[in-house]
């Protein structure tokens, strides 16, 4: 009897074990849903904070990006850079080491090209900056003659339409020539102090810019090895099929955005120098001053032109008004010949973009982040556009729609 009773317990005891065991199982699909609701509520709850004190978050990010200042110079100078880092290093093997001592040639090459972009910085600063102060100065000291032509012009004009009132005009402009004449004088007797503390700045920022370059030339040298640290971590997360995926996607985000973004400068360049020589050859003042203008605002597409010529039309209405035409005249050539000529066998189709979602890049960008986030806005929105077909076109894969094949 006791026997039996032992028995009797003894499965007693296993049920309940096996019930036990059954019951706190470990189920891996409600784990990750509670490690889900986890993150969820965590991210929610800091996105929460950080918009309920925004002025300290703000603060923190605008502290946080003083901080991170020359990274970011580092970041921007290796993008331009590393291009021509590239085409020297392919010239040098191609035609002097035949593929050998690529070490030796990568470093060759980095020296050449930090050379040619410091350079260039060093030319504009020599050359061009002191032609855009004498031009400045020079308009300057014309303004009290200019107001002269304008008060005559209206007096005709008064004589000509005698219904119109010049007098409201006139007196505008008394009051605003002392204000100019003043800004511009003051400008001009306080361009030592001025450059005074623009050398001050220069040299408290003086490490941040070695450090941006000692660190601009790490990324390019090691741009290899970044780019193997990146690959680890994809695969880590995804699937080798998913990962090969991702890889690819990023790198022709990049190649779009750089494409543009370089093409563009170097256009813009061309432009700018161009309509320099032009402007001396056709024998019209400030050439540098508007050339700077026009090479600057062609980084804006569509607007560009426009933007750049508004400056110059204004200078020689008040100057010359029988030069505005002439200017016209040539801006509209220069900006064909960019238009059918350069920018399509510099840029060719690198966005891709439609001109309204290009327009919508530049009104969008130059609302939120000024003149930088019109010339950004259009890759960026390119690479947007590239990433949602990608993503619209793996959902539709598969799927045989007839209101898309009779489109």
């Amino acid at each position: 009897m006791s026997e039996k009773t032992n028995i009797k317990n003894e499965t007693e005891d296993i049920v309940k074990k096996t019930s036990s065991e059954k019951f706190f199982k470990m189920n891996h699909k409600y784990i990750n849903i509670c490690l889900y609701v986890l993150m969820v509520l965590f991210f929610g709850t800091i996105i929460y904070m950080l918009l309920n004190n925004w002025s300290d978050t703000k603060k923190f990010i605008y502290d946080l990006f003083g901080v991170l200042a020359p990274f970011f110079a580092a970041l921007l100078i290796a993008y331009f850079v590393s291009p021509i880092v590239g085409k020297f290093e392919s010239a040098i093997q191609k035609y002097i080491t035949k593929g050998k001592h690529e070490r030796i040639v990568k470093i060759i090459s980095m020296v050449l090209a930090y050379i040619t972009f410091i350079g260039f910085i060093i030319i504009a600063f020599v050359f061009v900056i002191p032609q855009i102060g004498e031009s400045i100065s020079e308009l300057t000291s014309n303004i009290p003659v200019v107001y002269d032509h304008i008060v005559d012009w209206l007096k005709e004009l008064h004589k000509q339409y005698p219904m119109i009132d010049v007098n409201k005009i006139t007196d505008r402009l008394n009051e605003m020539v002392p204000d100019i004449v003043d800004y511009g004088t003051n400008i001009v007797s306080n361009i030592v102090p001025m450059i005074f503390s623009v050398s001050v700045s220069i040299v408290r920022t003086f490490i941040n810019v070695i450090f941006a370059l000692i660190i601009s030339v790490y990324m390019i040298y090691s741009k290899s090895k970044f780019r193997y640290q990146a690959k680890r971590v994809i695969y880590a997360i995804f699937d080798e099929t998913r990962g090969d995926i991702v890889c690819r996607t990023c790198k022709e985000c990049n190649d779009i955005f750089s494409a543009f973004l370089i093409s563009k400068a170097v256009d813009s360049l061309i432009i700018g120098c161009i309509c320099c020589v032009l402007m001396n050859i056709l024998k019209l003042p400030y050439s540098v001053l508007i050339s700077v203008i026009v090479g600057i605002t062609n980084m804006i597409p569509y607007f560009g032109p426009f933007i750049g010529a508004v400056p110059g039309v204004i200078i020689y209405l008040c100057t010359s008004p029988k030069e505005v035409i002439i200017f016209v005249i040539m801006i509209l050539v220069l900006q064909q010949f960019d238009g059918l000529v350069l920018g399509p066998r510099l840029l060719g189709q690198s966005t891709g973009l439609n001109p309204m979602w290009v327009i919508f890049a530049i009104t969008v960008g130059g609302a939120y982040f000024g003149v930088l986030g019109m010339f950004i806005g259009v890759p960026t929105v390119a690479v947007i556009g590239f990433l949602v077909n990608k993503a619209i076109k793996y959902k539709l894969r598969g799927k045989n729609i007839k209101a898309l094949r009779e489109e």
